[in-house]
C-alpha cells in the first residue's frame, strides 16, 4: 500500500525527499514536473546532454507508480514506432493491433525534434486528446497519460525544429542548466562511491503518488477558487504577449489554460484553497516560453524568451 498522503504540499515534500537520492542539484524542476503531472498537462525539457533529464523522467515514473517507456527519436523513426500498428495474425485470420510505446503513462521522447515532422506528428492525437487512432479505431491513453520530451538547445545539425502547433502542446518549456559546482562535486563524490544512474533502488517503495492519491490531488487542485481579478490577470499577461515590442506572435489560448490550471496547482502547493496573482505569475515564464516568437530585431539583439516574457509580465499591473 502506498503512502498517504493529505495534501499537494506533502506529496510534493515526500517526492523532492526520495528523488533527492538519485537526483542532485536543485529539486524545483520535480516539483513542476509534479504540477504537470497533477493537472494533466506535457513537458519539454530543454538542456545540453548529461543533465540527468532522462533520469528525472525516470524517477518522476518511479515515484508516482507509472509505467514508463522511453523513445528514442532519430531521423528514420516511423510514426508506427511510437504509436504501434496493425499487424495480420494468421492463426486467427483477422487484424490486430500491437501497440507501440505510446501506451504508458509516462512516455519520455528523447531528442524529439531529431525525428521529422511526420513522426513528431505522430504526437499530437496522444498528446491533445490522450487517445490515439489505429485502425479507424480510437484507443485511450489513460487519465495518467504524460508525454516528457528532451531537446538539446546547442545541436541543430540534423534537427527538425517543432512547429509552432507541436510547442502549444507542451504545458511547460523547463531548462535543465549545469549543476551549480558545489552540487556537481556532490554527484563526483556520489560517482566515486558506487553510484548507478540506471539503478532507482535507493528510491524507497511503496511510490509516493499512486493513481489514487493521484485522484486525490487534483480534486484538490480542482477545488482551488479562482477569483475575476486573477482570471483576468492571467488573461492580461497572455495578451501583453501578443502586442509587445519582442515578439512578432503572443501566446495562444492555450497559454491562458496553463496559467489558470498551474497557477491553481501552485496555489495547492503553497498550501492555499484560493489563487494569488502571485501563483499565476511564478509559473507565467514555464507556461509561456515555448509558445511565443520573437522578432528578427529582438533576437539580433540578444533579447531570449524568458526576458521576452519577463518584459511581458512587467507590463502587466499585479491586482492588489
Amino acid at each position: 500500500m502506498a503512502l498517504r498522503v493529505e495534501t499537494l504540499r506533502e506529496a510534493a515534500a515526500r517526492v523532492r525527499a526520495e528523488a533527492g537520492r538519485v537526483l542532485v542539484g536543485p529539486l524545483e524542476i520535480v516539483d513542476l514536473c509534479l504540477l504537470a503531472m497533477i493537472v494533466g498537462g506535457h513537458v519539454l525539457l530543454e538542456g545540453v546532454p548529461g543533465t540527468a533529464k532522462t533520469l528525472l523522467a525516470r524517477t518522476l515514473a518511479r515515484l508516482t507508480d507509472a509505467r514508463f517507456a522511453r523513445v528514442q527519436f532519430t531521423p528514420d523513426l516511423l510514426p508506427a514506432d511510437v504509436i504501434g500498428t496493425v499487424v495480420y495474425n494468421q492463426q486467427t485470420a483477422a487484424f490486430e493491433v500491437r501497440p507501440g510505446p505510446i501506451f504508458s503513462d509516462i512516455v519520455l521522447a528523447d531528442e524529439v525534434n531529431r525525428s521529422p515532422a511526420r513522426t513528431q506528428a505522430a504526437l499530437l492525437e496522444a498528446m491533445e486528446e490522450k487517445q490515439v487512432t489505429l485502425d479507424n479505431r480510437r484507443h485511450p491513453l489513460g487519465d495518467r497519460f504524460m508525454v516528457i520530451a528532451t531537446q538539446n538547445p546547442i545541436e541543430y545539425e540534423g534537427t527538425y525544429p517543432l512547429p509552432e502547433a507541436q510547442l502549444d502542446r507542451f504545458l511547460v518549456k523547463l531548462e535543465v542548466p549545469y549543476l551549480p559546482i558545489a552540487d556537481e562535486a556532490v554527484l563526483a563524490r556520489r560517482v566515486a562511491e558506487g553510484f548507478d544512474p540506471n539503478d532507482l533502488s535507493a528510491i524507497g517503495t511503496p511510490p509516493v503518488v499512486d493513481a489514487p492519491i493521484l485522484a486525490a490531488l487534483r480534486r484538490e487542485v480542482g477545488a482551488v477558487r479562482v477569483e475575476d481579478p486573477v482570471l483576468q490577470y492571467a488573461v492580461a499577461i497572455v495578451d501583453a504577449t501578443r502586442h509587445g515590442g519582442d515578439l512578432s506572435l503572443g501566446a495562444s489560448p492555450r497559454g491562458t489554460v496553463a496559467l489558470v490550471r498551474l497557477g491553481q496547482a501552485a496555489a495547492a502547493l503553497a498550501g492555499r484553497d484560493y489563487c494569488q496573482p502571485e501563483d499565476v505569475k511564478g509559473i507565467a515564464v514555464a507556461a509561456l516560453r515555448h509558445r511565443v516568437l520573437r522578432r528578427p530585431e529582438a533576437e539580433i539583439q540578444g533579447v531570449g524568451e524568458v526576458t521576452a516574457i519577463e518584459r511581458a509580465l512587467a507590463r502587466v499591473p499585479v491586482p492588489r
